[in-house]
């Protein structure tokens, strides 16, 4: 695998104070991180110049139309999509999971604990079986 400093990461979050204390954690990290603090869809080019991301992370409360919306388009692009949440249903984390999100887990109170979900998503992508790789990549 690359190493990490090369990933970009596209961070969504409208609270302030986690997507500082995540995006600091991140790029201390290494990561190239980009970050947006709306829930309308932008190209993630726009802050990456250019280039794709490698995982987009979403950080919400509840999944609200509004957000499921912004989940929709991120899946739609074949983006990797890690959400934090304070607090999901049971059945919303597995409609989520069925729609392609590649990890749902917990907002954390340390900010170092999001290098960590982020590094087990990247390594996670990486090793796709061949089915998801198919539904993923269309690949017929």
């Amino acid at each position: 695998m690359e190493p990490y400093d090369s990933k970009r990461i596209l961070l969504i979050d409208r609270q302030s104070h986690w997507r500082e204390a995540f995006a600091h954690a991140l790029r201390s990290a290494g990561f190239i991180v980009c970050t947006l603090d709306t829930y309308n869809y932008v190209l993630p080019q726009v802050c990456l110049k250019g280039e794709e991301p490698d995982l987009v992370v979403l950080g919400c409360v509840l999944i609200r139309p509004e957000e499921q919306m912004l989940i929709t388009q991120i899946l739609a692009r074949k983006h990797h999509l890690l959400v934090l949440s304070i607090s999901l249903p049971w059945h919303v984390m597995h409609s989520l999971f069925l729609q392609g999100v590649d990890d749902i887990v917990d907002k954390p109170h340390n900010p170092a604990t999001v290098v960590d979900f982020v590094n087990e998503v990247l390594e996670s992508t990486v090793t796709l079986n061949s089915y998801w790789s198919i539904e993923r990549n269309g690949i017929a």
